[in-house]
């Protein structure tokens, strides 16, 4: 995938707002879809040639797309980018926006895989997450995505208000049950701003614990090996050969093209936001042919270090030493000294021949370990970049 990107395509339309949601996205303006999705075959134009290996159509609730309208963009895809005949085509689906006839219809479109959001097995969670859909209504969306040929997910979280390690185990069993190609397994985090997180804040809903979360993880790990599914990522868990391509590119710090209101882009060195604001985003491409964007930098040399790492570790197979030596000049580990030595000596760090990892129990810290390798990677750009700025002098 180093010679080709992926192209990820944003539907922002939603038909209610989940109460722990902070993505881009708006309940109303269905009147506009048509126009949108114009501007977005517009947008398109302005690139051509590129390989592409993976199309994830995210959202919002992309499944709320018919399927022809799907096919219009898959074929104004095509018509500018060199698409591999292999692509991973993925579609972000609600359970409960789904039946039979649809998906096969979306299968005839051009998609292979779909990703429910399913979140809950239980009805009473799926309540308290604002979900549209019943526990009833994912398991038989999970039977008609089988049946109609594709790859699909099943997204899940845990830690939610109340939860209980034994309904966490018992909500991985009827997972395992719907025998999905893939899990992912999220730890519920909420933005003050959310409704959800006002209510936690307020102490009207209560989390579990550090102690419960750290169980409830190594449960999932436990369970879902014991069923043949790999764990690659840290919430990511697949049947052999199909972990998603487009979301390993993230991960491997590929580069990728986002079109839509509200979509991010990572390429030929720039990183960009378009605009969330439906309006704003089709005036902008109408006249202009780009959209208006809310971000647009060129990363400095420590955030390109730091993201590559933060990424990497993030995978099971963690981060290849010699291409960080080869993008960068440096090798990593004398980059993190004391630091990294420290983390590898308490088995926080894992070093495989040419890899360094997180160890499996301590993936659920991440975060706390990424803010100490940061330092001495911030430490290391400032004066890189203190010696540059001399020298150019």
């Amino acid at each position: 995938m180093a010679d080709s990107l992926a192209i990820y395509v944003h539907f922002p339309f939603c038909l209610s707002i989940c109460p722990y949601c902070d993505f881009d996205r708006q309940a109303s303006g269905f009147s506009r879809i048509d126009a949108y999705l114009s501007e977005v075959q517009r947008e398109l134009q302005q690139y051509g040639g590129e390989v592409v290996h993976s199309i994830f159509f995210g959202g919002g609730t992309p499944s709320l797309m018919e399927p022809v309208q799907l096919a219009t963009l898959l074929a104004a895809i095509v018509a500018r980018f060199d698409v591999l005949p292999n692509v991973e085509v993925s579609v972000e689906c609600n359970p409960g926006d789904a039946d039979f006839q649809k998906l096969q219809a979306l299968r005839e479109a051009g998609a292979t895989r779909l990703s429910f959001g399913v979140q809950s097995l239980d009805d009473s969670f799926l309540k308290l997450l604002g979900r549209r859909h019943s526990a009833d209504e994912a398991r038989q969306a999970a039977e008609w995505a089988r049946r109609a040929g594709f790859d699909f997910n099943l997204d899940f979280m845990f830690g939610l208000p109340g939860q209980s390690l034994a309904h966490w185990r018992h909500t991985l069993e009827q997972a395992v049950e719907l025998q999905p190609h893939h899990l992912s397994c999220y730890l519920l985090t909420l933005d003050d701003k959310v409704p959800m997180g006002r209510d936690v804040a307020a102490g009207r809903l209560v989390l579990p614990d550090d102690d419960e979360l750290a169980e409830m993880y190594a449960a999932s790990r436990e369970q879902l090996a014991a069923a043949g599914y790999k764990q690659y990522e840290v919430s990511n868990w697949a049947r052999p050969g199909h972990e998603s391509r487009h979301n390993l590119t993230y991960w491997r710090d590929g580069e990728w093209i986002g079109v839509g209101a509200g979509a991010a882009s990572s390429y030929r060195g720039r990183r960009w936001k378009n605009s969330p604001v439906l309006e704003r985003y089709i005036a902008s491409v109408s006249t202009r042919g780009c959209a208006a964007r809310v971000e647009d930098e060129a990363p400095d040399l420590g955030t390109r270090m730091l993201d590559s790492m933060t990424l990497g570790l993030r995978l099971r197979e963690g981060i290849s030493l010699a291409a960080f030596t080869e993008r960068f000049g440096i090798d990593l580990l004398t980059l993190l000294g004391s630091t990294g030595s420290e983390l590898i000596a308490a088995d926080v760090l894992e070093r495989r021949t040419d890899r360094l990892r997180v160890a499996a129990d301590q993936q659920l810290i991440l975060n706390e370990i990424l803010v100490r390798l940061s330092e001495p990677i911030a430490d290391y750009a400032r004066r890189a970049t203190s010696v540059s700025v001399s020298a150019a002098r």
